[in-house]
């Protein structure tokens, strides 16, 4: 009784948590207009782009220095397609996912077979060699300048009829919340899932889960995979957002930024490429407003998370509520005594 009593109370203050966030994001609209919903749909994209990351780094520990090609590869082609094509929200969207998961499958079967530091060297090099190709196209990228005036897409038919639509504020907004929340189940859904578990024994133990029988590549490649199609997507929606798509978005430093934001959070659990986004954004948001130099913001930050809080401010906030909740408990027992 008094083992499960800690436990139910824990899960009910998980639950009363995640629920307040949940009404907290609902009313974003409501609570404010204009830059405040881009920028909590800002951080919405980016914790979507940080998930994908979260499921290379921290289920089967791979370090991508080169997830950006995922990224402004969703982001050119959502904004070239719905510029030249159609405006249709699931054909544009559709194009996007499957050219992510070809790429990726592409890129996988070569870094893939390397380990560590090769690993590492080789995902960037082709982040690079994507943002060489996207500076020196003019017709489909835009060169240095990129594109510019990229729209929204339309809702189907029987959507639009209804009157709703992404080409407001709030609008679009709530679409960027509901791929935050499917994004987020799905990923939960697949840590508890066999293959995550495969996954996450992969990255413990390799050679263990080589001798045990598992087609260890395979499962390599299926997880780096859903990790590119993440990144595609939440490409995708940073350019119809800002309504703008440059070979930034292709740069190694976008990778950095990504690593940067599940470090920021922690690998322990998914919150942590969640608040590390939000925890990102938030100081590059309001270090701008005080200086050019915001980087150096973002980098104090990051130094005093590596020597302080080495598994992320998800973990050390935790550990201290533990530790305070078990005192407590303890003081509860001593005095009833």
């Amino acid at each position: 009784m008094t083992t499960s009593t800690p436990l139910l109370a824990r899960r009910s203050t998980q639950i009363g948590l995640l629920l307040a966030t949940f009404v907290g994001l609902l009313a974003v609209p409501m609570l404010s207009s204009g830059s405040g919903t881009e920028f909590t749909a800002d951080i919405l994209i980016y914790a979507i782009m940080a998930v994908g990351l979260y499921v290379q780094l921290a289920l089967l520990g791979l370090v991508n220095f080169g997830f950006s090609a995922f990224f402004g590869l969703g982001a050119y082609l959502g904004a070239n397609f719905l510029m030249k094509v159609s405006p249709d929200l699931l054909s544009s969207l559709a194009l996007t996912m499957v050219a992510s998961a070809v790429v990726a499958l592409l890129i996988g079967l070569i870094a893939l077979k390397t380990k560590n530091v090769a690993f590492t060297m080789i995902t960037l090099t082709f982040s690079q060699l994507l943002y060489v190709l996207a500076v020196a196209d003019d017709r489909w990228t835009g060169g240095v300048n990129g594109l510019t005036g990229v729209p929204r897409p339309k809702l189907p038919e029987f959507l639009s009829e209804r009157g709703m639509t992404l080409g407001t504020d709030a609008g679009f907004y709530y679409f960027c919340l509901l791929a935050f929340l499917v994004t987020v189940f799905l990923v939960w859904v697949l840590q508890r899932s066999h293959l995550g578990s495969v996954m996450v024994g992969i990255r413990e133990n390799e050679e263990r889960m080589v001798v045990l029988g598992y087609p260890v590549f395979a499962y390599k490649l299926v997880g780096f995979v859903i990790s590119g199609v993440i990144g595609g997507y939440a490409g995708y929606m940073n350019g119809m957002l800002l309504g703008y798509v440059g070979p930034g978005a292709l740069f190694w430093t976008m990778s950095g930024e990504a690593l940067l934001m599940v470090i920021l959070g922690g690998t322990a659990s998914l919150a942590g490429p969640i608040v590390g986004a939000s925890v990102f954004i938030g100081i590059s948001h309001y270090a701008v407003m005080l200086t050019d130099h915001w980087r150096l913001f973002v980098g104090l930050a990051f130094i005093g998370i590596v020597l302080f809080a080495p598994q992320g401010l998800v973990k050390i906030v935790g550990d201290r509520v533990n530790r305070r909740k078990a005192g407590s408990s303890t003081a509860l027992q001593e005095a009833t005594r």
